[in-house]
């Protein structure tokens, strides 16, 4: 009960309260929204002296720009137009996923990539460490603007510390790449699972709403969920790591040594191995895989009441007769009297997906603090 009360107490002191407004008012025009203050404060509840307030705060701390008057008609003074000021602070993005290179972008407060670059991957964990750091120089002396943040997103699961508990891609294990990254950089820095970044940037750029899952087929099968707006990580930090549940205990040996994981029945490599046996008989497969999917989500798309789900992957192979064999499912499963089956659709954020969702992460975690941490520019 103590604990309880204090909690309460920490919620309620004024740097907070500053930081969730600041979070709001961001929000509200995240990402290239334009808004008059006024409407902002009405839409969070502030008086019109605490929006100038918080407002003012973010226009002096290079978060907020003002961008003309409310040409709407009406008596006395008109309110300024607000939208994210872009020139000002970078934030710089790692997408670690690749087995062969390395990839990082530049990105602005609104989520754009200025600059993209590539190195070479290695083996070793300490050669590793030195590409990604060689990554962020590369990157950092290509802007003379001000670096906000450092996003990581790798395909593992990672603790709230940034330690990497396991990354078979990467063979790391308890690997604390947040503290590392943080010592040889001085930057702040966020790890994140790839696939939860992946749905962030369909969140934002794409389809995705506040109560939705976005599925990825490569090579494993992965998935991350949002609900509510904010994505689940689960008890472990590995909510949507699917590949690796049994669905059919006799099913094929998967390469993790157990039979009928998810991976081994619907994986990109299992796919194309089956059609290149059989090509004319490509869509009967991929339809057949995507009824196996449909199957397999029902359970946990029904529960949690989902709006929509995207798929992620090849567009060879997440085709519409893949798309149309989750659908049938969903629809066969779910649909009855007071519940309707989620959209389904292919997420088409391309390449860069999550490149700029790690962006977005940083992005939306660290600008509410640029003030209360007396964050400074750095290089």
């Amino acid at each position: 009960m103590e604990d309880e009360m204090s909690n309460e107490i920490m919620k309620k002191l004024p740097s907070d309260i500053r930081v969730n407004n600041i979070s709001a008012i961001f929000s509200l025009l995240f990402p290239t929204k334009q808004m008059p203050r006024v409407e902002l404060g009405n839409k969070i509840g502030l008086s019109r002296m605490a929006t100038s307030e918080v407002t003012g705060e973010m226009i002096r701390d290079h978060i907020l720009r003002e961008v003309g008057d409310d040409d709407r008609e009406g008596r006395g003074k008109r309110s300024k137009v607000l939208a994210i000021d872009t020139s000002y602070w970078r934030v710089i993005a790692l997408d670690l996923t690749d087995s062969y290179a390395f990839k990082g972008a530049i990105m602005d407060l609104c989520g754009s990539i200025i600059k993209r670059i590539e190195v070479s991957s290695t083996n070793s964990s300490e050669e590793k460490v030195a590409k990604i750091i060689e990554l962020y120089k590369s990157l950092s002396s290509a802007t003379e603007r001000n670096i906000l943040g450092i996003g990581v997103a790798l395909a593992g699961i990672v603790n709230e510390e940034g330690t990497v508990v396991k990354s078979v891609r990467l063979d790391w294990t308890d690997f604390p790449i947040k503290k590392i990254i943080e010592e040889a950089t001085g930057i702040p820095t966020i790890v994140s699972h790839d696939t939860s970044v992946s749905l962030v940037a369909e969140r934002f750029f794409g389809r995705a709403t506040q109560n939705s899952m976005l599925i990825t087929v490569g090579g494993g099968v992965g998935a991350s969920l949002y609900i509510n707006d904010k994505i689940v990580t689960g008890s472990t930090f590995s909510a949507g790591e699917i590949g690796h549940i049994i669905v059919d205990p006799e099913g094929e040996m998967c390469g993790c040594g157990r039979k009928g994981c998810v991976e081994s029945m619907i994986s990109e490599p299992i796919l194309r191995n089956r059609i290149a046996k059989n090509p004319l008989d490509r869509e009967n497969i991929l339809r057949d895989a995507g009824r196996t999917l449909g199957r397999i989500m029902s359970v946990p798309v029904g529960l949690l009441n989902l709006h929509d789900v995207a798929i992620y992957g090849a567009s060879d192979i997440v085709c519409n007769c893949f798309l149309e064999g989750i659908r049938e499912e969903f629809h066969n499963n779910i649909s009855n009297g007071y519940c309707e089956p989620p959209i389904v659709y292919r997420c088409s954020q391309g390449e860069d997906l999550v490149l700029r969702g790690q962006g977005v992460e940083v992005i939306r975690r660290m600008v509410p603090l640029i003030h209360r941490e007396g964050i400074v520019a750095k290089k």
